[in-house]
């Protein structure tokens, strides 16, 4: 369906209208309009203005008490009427993390129910990945079960209930870090691709098996001190979700289908959506090449995830505890030989499949 809104950032233009906006809250009787960087309460829109844009800046805000902040305006596209107003959080301090979350939003009172919700925040869930915002947290109160909903549909993960003041707030997880087996979110350099599922149900694996089989691509990847080729054209993905883990697998093979590296993407979790495997990745990865030489890469994400609260202290112990498993197994020889011919009999076993032919 296309988009009728569009997230524009505040300006002069939009003076007449968002004190229109704001008078038709307090006419309303709505004390509050959650994601206006506080509009309610300045003197004049200059002031907002001044406010919103100093938000942007880490220092300026920080300086004022506040966090780092993006302030956009939901504009219905066919005649550029304020809809609703949404504010991008980039990190969570306390009181973000407990009650207000990454994203607050409002829809003026006289276009609620039309959908515009959902899609204003979806929106900004876009905007909020580009910012590098992995893990968006958002919060509603229980009582407002039209809130919650759009959260819902936006992929929003209930964690817990906080009590605050006698109200009950409802703490929403929205993970940006899903990956997909298809390809559709794994590279803009991959051009051309087949993609190929199937279901895994025996004594050796229960999970999915996919194959990505890469046909033409935008330029090559190179990684480590040898510069080893990990996509090319007529290369393959071979990819692993085995059920009930904390990692998924992609098997990387060259044109003439030699394992390149074993590639663990640890996980929140992996999961299927419309027939398609995916993982909830968990920043940390481990490579393993043919020769036995292990890397463990993106520490730094996984450290600065942490430290903004995207992930909690479990979430983060876990991430090292199944990354160490993984290291301890495969510096055994002989378990990379078992997984070698593991990832060879599989690959042929989908190329083969007669569901597939």
């Amino acid at each position: 369906m296309e988009e009728r809104l569009k997230l524009v950032f505040p300006s002069e233009e939009y003076k007449e209208q968002m004190q229109e906006f704001v008078d038709e809250f307090r006419e309303n009787e709505e004390n509050v309009i959650y994601g206006s960087g506080s509009i309610e309460k300045v003197e004049s829109f200059e002031e907002w203005l001044q406010k919103v844009n100093e938000d942007l800046s880490k220092e300026k805000s920080e300086a004022k008490g506040r966090v780092q902040a993006m302030q956009y305006l939901a504009v219905r596209k066919e005649d550029n009427k304020i809809i609703g107003v949404i504010q991008i959080r980039y990190r969570l301090n306390e009181h973000l993390y407990n009650l207000g979350g990454h994203i607050g939003d409002s829809i003026r009172p006289s276009e609620r129910n039309k959908g515009y919700s959902t899609e204003m925040i979806g929106l900004a869930l876009k905007e909020a990945k580009k910012l590098g915002i992995g893990n968006v947290l958002m919060t509603c109160d229980k009582e407002n079960q039209a809130s919650a909903r759009t959260i819902i549909k936006n992929g929003g993960v209930l964690e817990n209930e906080v009590e605050n003041e006698g109200r009950i707030t409802q703490r929403y997880w929205i993970t940006l870090k899903k990956r997909f087996a298809d390809g559709r979110n794994k590279s803009i350099d991959i051009l051309e691709k087949d993609f190929r599922n199937m279901r895994i149900d025996n004594e050796e694996f229960n999970g999915n098996v996919s194959l990505l089989s890469i046909k033409k691509v935008r330029k090559e990847w190179y990684v480590d001190e040898e510069n080893r080729c990990i996509l090319a054209n007529n290369y393959k993905w071979l990819e692993i979700y085995p059920d009930e883990k904390n990692y998924c697998l992609t098997v990387m093979y060259d044109e003439k289908e030699k394992i390149v590296e074993w590639y663990f993407d640890i996980a929140r979790g992996v999961g299927e959506e419309n027939g398609v495997p995916y993982e909830d990745d968990l920043y940390l990865d481990v490579v393993l090449v043919p020769d036995g030489r292990i890397h463990l890469l993106d520490e730094d994400e996984l450290d600065d995830a942490y430290k903004k609260r995207e992930i909690n202290q479990k979430e983060f112990d876990m991430a090292y505890r199944v990354a160490n498993e993984i290291i301890e197994k495969y510096q055994e020889k002989d378990n990379i030989e078992k997984l070698k011919d593991f990832s060879n009999k599989y690959l042929e076993k989908i190329k083969t499949s007669k569901s597939f032919e």
